[in-house]
């Protein structure tokens, strides 16, 4: 090797270090967890969210059957804490009134329970279940019926909430406005 193919890359590499500022260099920046992998806390809506959370967007990366209809696969949902809050607050009305309706105690309808909390909806929708323990139950729950996985699976929701109040859960889906 001559002098001069030595001499070269050792400047360019003196060079570059020479002309970098702190403020050139790139800055770690903090990493973004994805929504999915979010772990809510069990105590806000008594649901495990995340690990919902994932469940549903893994039945959507993937599509499935729904009753005899396929539904193919659709994008992800983001997670709304306002949804979840209509959602628990349903599941505690529910409960407290020993009933399991779509219909509150009071005669209000998911559209209803989410515009009085101020989230300004195109398209709604809900899922109610009685009786599972767990996330893993109530999901297979509701992919079993047709209409509650066809829910799961409406291309149009773009977000959701989930809230139980002890066996009574309920899943809100929506689109902002």
């Amino acid at each position: 090797m001559n002098m001069r193919q030595g001499v070269f890359p050792a400047f360019v590499i003196v060079l570059f270090f020479s002309s970098c500022k702190k403020a050139d260099m790139p800055v770690d920046q903090p990493k973004t967890t994805p929504a999915a992998e979010v772990q809510k806390p069990d105590l806000a809506y008594n649901v495990k969210a995340g690990t919902l959370l994932d469940m549903v967007n893994q039945v959507r990366a993937s599509g499935c059957n729904c009753g005899s209809d396929y539904m193919p696969p659709v994008t992800a949902l983001t997670w709304n804490d306002t949804l979840a809050l209509a959602a628990y607050q349903h599941s505690e009305d529910m409960k407290t009134n020993n009933d399991f309706s779509h219909t509150g105690s009071d005669g209000s309808d998911v559209r209803g329970r989410i515009t009085s909390k101020g989230y300004i909806w195109s398209i709604c929708g809900e899922n109610i279940a009685w009786g599972q323990t767990s996330e893993q139950l109530v999901m297979n729950s509701w992919l079993k019926s047709e209409r509650h996985c066809k829910n799961i699976m409406n291309k149009n929701f773009k977000e959701m909430g989930a809230g139980r109040a002890d066996d009574y859960w309920t899943q809100v889906f929506g689109a902002k406005r």
